[in-house]
């Protein structure tokens, strides 16, 4: 068993939320692992080096047989899916996908690559993963590259959707792409995914609840609070048989999200990431026939 969609990007644009959002239609399957990464391991390094890295080297799947045992749960279920945020990044990845199924429908959420800069940015600050500036880690992209740190790293490079996006049209056509800005997500949540089960075949009057947003990026309130509740310990090793995974992720990213606080971007830095993905923005903009000007 494969999946028929696959929603491939791009990383702190949304889709932990949209994942967990498709799960619960019953018409919809999602396995419980997210990012399986299966289509682009063939594009990874040995191992990737960066602070925290080996969670991805150890939870990537490398072969058929594990990536299909993800769906040995499917019953009778229209819409198989999976969610890999670097899909959309790595370059030959769709045509591997379209090798396995030409007919594959594809589900893209772009977020203003500065916001999404500066989210991935404080993702790695709330794990205590990064440890320079967001400036200084902007200026260290291009060695980290080198030293072959996962691609959340790459603040920068991921905001540029043009030609990633450009790629799976060209290899799956518009009809089976759907974008999704994630603008329009976070104003219209309902709208949005009953727009996308339209796109998946599904019915889309199945209520969902979308007031847990998952997998948010932020700066602790109390770095021994988060810690608590995001890293094992005990107490939750106790709990753990007696409360079903799905409520455990609830109420977790629900816990997480209070003790997460916002952080302003330098206005400088914004100024100059603005600049830095213009000509980008309006070639996306081109591309998908759709008002970006707000990004700009």
């Amino acid at each position: 068993m494969l999946p028929n969609f696959l929603v491939v990007g791009a990383a702190k644009s949304g889709t932990s939320s949209i994942d967990r959002y498709l799960g619960q239609h019953p018409d919809v399957y999602m396995p419980p692992k997210k990012e399986a990464h299966y289509f682009s391991k063939a594009s990874f390094p040995d191992r990737f080096t960066g602070p925290g890295d080996d969670g991805m080297n150890m939870e990537t799947i490398g072969s058929l047989d594990r990536y299909e045992s993800l769906f040995d749960d499917v019953c009778d279920q229209k819409a198989i899916g999976e969610s890999s945020a670097f899909y959309l990044y790595y370059p030959e990845t769709a045509e591997r996908i379209a090798a396995v199924n030409p007919e594959m429908k594809i589900v893209i959420v772009l977020r203003n690559p500065v916001e999404r800069a500066f989210s991935a940015y404080m993702y790695l600050m709330r794990d205590e993963r990064e440890t320079l500036s967001f400036e200084a880690g902007l200026a260290a992209e291009e060695e980290r590259r080198r030293q072959n740190f996962e691609p959340m790293w790459l603040y920068r490079e991921l905001g540029l959707y043009a030609e990633q996006v450009r790629r799976y049209l060209d290899v799956f056509g518009p009809n089976q792409v759907k974008v999704i800005l994630y603008d329009e997500f976070a104003r219209d949540n309902a709208g949005i995914m009953a727009d996308l089960f339209s796109f998946l075949g599904v019915r889309t009057d199945f209520p969902i609840d979308t007031s847990i947003r998952y997998n948010e990026s932020g700066k602790p309130k109390s770095r021994a609070l988060f810690n608590f509740v995001a890293k094992p310990n005990l107490l939750k090793e106790m709990v753990k048989p007696f409360v079903p995974l799905a409520v455990r992720e609830r109420l977790g990213n629900r816990a997480k999200s209070m003790i997460l606080e916002r952080v302003d971007m330098d206005f400088s830095t914004r100024a100059e990431l603005k600049a830095f993905y213009s000509q980008d923005i309006r070639s996306l903009q081109t591309l998908l026939g759709r008002d970006l000007s707000r990004w700009l």
